[in-house]
């Protein structure tokens, strides 16, 4: 008689427990100002995903501070010098909706779900993941933020971090960056007495809105003085200083002064004109 030995094989799958999920928060090093909060707080891009899990990461009930329903989402929980946290909802568009909680990032929960089906909630409304261009805040004051971070929680009467989601890295720098508003000028000297042009200036002004304090160029295309036909030449000045030399800006929205001083290269009666171009460039 033949004995025949079995072997057999047993392929183990653990499975995830049904409605678990992980919470999980990335932020983009591409801070920009946040409208509204002038040059105190900046947002940057982030990602705020949840994945199906094995076990129970988030074992209990909801937890609404001071409260019985609340808004749950991704949430800034960026850490301050002191240790403390400041803490807004993800996805601010403006210092008002920051300080509002007017987001498109949450969902309204309450102390009588589990933290599974608040996060079920979450993904029902809005997938397993969302991606903001503002998506987490954080102040800009010079040695106030250590680290900008992004985690979970509940917020309406107060904030309550969902533990073990947190996720930090140093804070992005915005970029300092100069707008000029308004259209091109028009330095028009109007009519002028051959003989008496020489020192003829005029002015006009531009708001100009920096994001830190600036050192600035304004260079001329066409170099600085510059003919304009006839026999006559100008020189530009930005802020009385001549185009080309550095200037100081401040943080925030200032005067821009750009003036033309004419000078008399044997002067013919006419018409002259010219279109320059100033060329901002950072120091």
């Amino acid at each position: 008689m033949k004995l025949i030995s079995l072997l057999a094989f047993f392929l183990g799958v653990t499975a995830p427990v049904a409605g678990a999920w992980n919470l999980v928060s990335k932020v983009n090093a591409d801070a920009r100002g946040l409208p509204g909060a002038e040059t105190l707080i900046s947002a940057a891009s982030g990602t705020a995903s949840a994945y199906t899990t094995a076990g129970n990461p988030y074992p209990g009930n909801v937890i609404c501070i001071n409260a019985t329903t609340c808004q749950f989402g991704p949430i800034s929980a960026s850490r301050l010098f002191n240790g403390n946290r400041t803490i807004s909802p993800m996805g601010c568009t403006s210092y008002y909706n920051c300080g509002n909680k007017i987001t498109d990032t949450n969902v309204t929960v309450n102390t009588r779900m589990t933290w599974e089906e608040a996060i079920s909630a979450w993904t029902s409304r809005y997938g397993t993941s969302v991606t903001r261009t503002y998506g987490y805040a954080f102040s800009t004051d010079t040695g106030w933020t250590t680290q900008i971070c992004a985690a979970w929680g509940t917020y309406g009467a107060a904030y309550y971090q969902l533990p073990g989601t947190d996720s930090c890295a140093s804070p992005p720098i915005p970029p300092n960056q100069c707008d000029v508003q308004g259209a091109s000028l028009d330095l028009n000297h109007g009519v002028l007495k051959v003989g008496a042009i020489a020192g003829s200036t005029v002015q006009a002004t531009r708001q100009v809105k920096c994001t830190y304090v600036a050192n600035v160029r304004y260079r001329v295309s066409e170099g600085n003085p510059f003919p304009v036909g006839l026999g006559v030449s100008t020189t530009l000045t930005v802020n009385g200083v001549k185009a080309g030399e550095m200037i100081k800006l401040p943080a925030g929205t200032s005067t821009l002064i750009i003036a033309s001083t004419l000078t008399d290269n044997g002067a013919q009666a006419g018409e002259f004109s010219k279109t320059v171009v100033l060329i901002q460039s950072f120091m």
